[in-house]
């Protein structure tokens, strides 16, 4: 991340959820994950609709596995800038590093996802059948036990 490129936002998943993989020439395929956030300011804002939310890589499928529309989520990231094909204006996105479940989560299917990723060695912070540090996984504010942080 670039140094000063920071931002953190939390919100409710509004619209579709779109997953699917990048398929580069040579190697394996990437998992990533598009949503969108509406999100609350202060009083005297008017709320952001539509804050473009991407995350990749094991984040993306635990992400996918776990939230729905109407998910409140945390996100951590960095805002990165791209230009898209027949556009005249640049695409703004957040790029999610860490994420944190707050309420209307899927746990249940999530926790499916993870236990799939970690049987194939993809999980952050699992080495085979090792658990996570706390670094790795804590609970979310107003989240059940299950809540997940991935970093």
């Amino acid at each position: 991340m670039a140094q000063g490129n920071f931002t953190w936002h939390r919100g409710d998943i509004t619209g579709d959820i779109y997953f699917d993989y990048l398929r580069p020439p040579s190697g394996e395929r990437i998992p990533f994950i598009r949503l969108y956030m509406m999100i609350d300011g202060n009083r005297d804002a008017k709320p952001v609709r539509g804050l473009r939310i991407m995350a990749y890589g094991s984040l993306a499928e635990i992400l996918y596995g776990h939230v729905q529309k109407g998910s409140r989520i945390g996100v951590e990231g960095h805002i990165q800038m791209r230009e898209r094909p027949n556009t005249t204006s640049p695409t703004f996105e957040v790029v999610a590093e860490h994420v944190e479940f707050i309420r209307h989560i899927d746990y249940e299917r999530g926790n499916q996802v993870m236990e799939e990723l970690k049987a194939r060695g993809k999980l952050p912070g699992f080495i085979g059948n090792a658990n996570p540090t706390a670094m790795e996984i804590s609970f979310a504010e107003g989240a059940s036990e299950n809540g997940v942080r991935v970093e």
